[in-house]
């Protein structure tokens, strides 16, 4: 087996999203920023002879090993809600490395359904691996725990915790050796989409705006301090000295 190379890694960082799962590219996407990000990923993700083994080094405490062969990732076909085929837009392909881990979480969830939250079983989806928390998947994929502001809490914003989410902000903006995801949840704000993961590009402490990366449309978003706590939820990741 081979590690995915650095290439491979770099091109996660900006990977178009095409099911329901910002969570987990966002995820992948935010490790492949850091130092110790990308030697996890290069550890975790390798190639075989007919597809990629996934690693996952905290499925209850212990690591497993995923293979996914290449006849089971072309058999995973991005459909609309009708179980109708879409095509794909040639120019943004499908990410080989995205979709393996993919179908490595479909087969994670069916051993260990109870790493999907219920509240995550609630949406429609044509998947298994559709729909969770990203410090689930960052957790499990990682070993390490994460930095998590309001993620599963009910409240809808960052509001109740706006001294705790700029404190964080202010150190994201001071250490660009960072892999932090922002959510948002039902909302009205216009810019923001509903339940979806974004990836923190950058963060100017001194102008108190923040870069997001939306991996669905391929697109950046600056919102202001005070936007953020109004329009996000949650924050979750981690410094690249906490996945050492």
């Amino acid at each position: 087996m081979k590690p995915i190379n650095l290439q491979e890694i770099n091109n996660l960082r900006y990977a178009i999203q095409y099911f329901q799962d910002c969570y987990l590219v966002s995820s992948v996407g935010v490790l492949s920023r850091t130092e110790n990000g990308r030697r996890i990923l290069s550890e975790n993700i390798a190639h075989t002879n007919d597809g990629f083994k996934i690693r996952f080094n905290n499925i209850n405490g212990d690591v497993r090993d995923f293979f996914v062969t290449k006849k089971e990732m072309d058999d995973l076909v991005y459909l609309d809600k009708y179980k109708n085929p879409i095509e794909i837009n040639e120019k943004f392909p499908h990410n080989p490395v995205i979709k393996a881990i993919e179908a490595a979480m479909n087969k994670l969830l069916e051993k260990y359904p109870s790493k999907k939250p219920w509240v995550c079983r609630i949406p429609e989806c044509n998947e298994k691996f559709e729909f969770n928390k990203p410090s689930n998947f960052l957790e499990m994929f990682t070993g390490r725990k994460s930095i998590k502001i309001n993620e599963s809490s009910w409240h809808l914003s960052l509001r109740t915790k706006r001294r705790e989410s700029i404190d964080l902000f202010d150190k994201i903006g001071e250490n660009t050796e960072n892999s932090f995801v922002a959510g948002s949840s039902i909302n009205f704000y216009k810019g923001v989409s509903n339940n979806h993961c974004y990836t923190i590009d950058n963060i100017d402490k001194n102008k108190r705006k923040i870069d997001l990366y939306d991996h669905r449309f391929l697109k950046h978003i600056t919102l202001t301090y005070e936007e953020a706590i109004k329009k996000l939820k949650f924050i979750v990741g981690y410094f690249d000295k906490d996945l050492i």
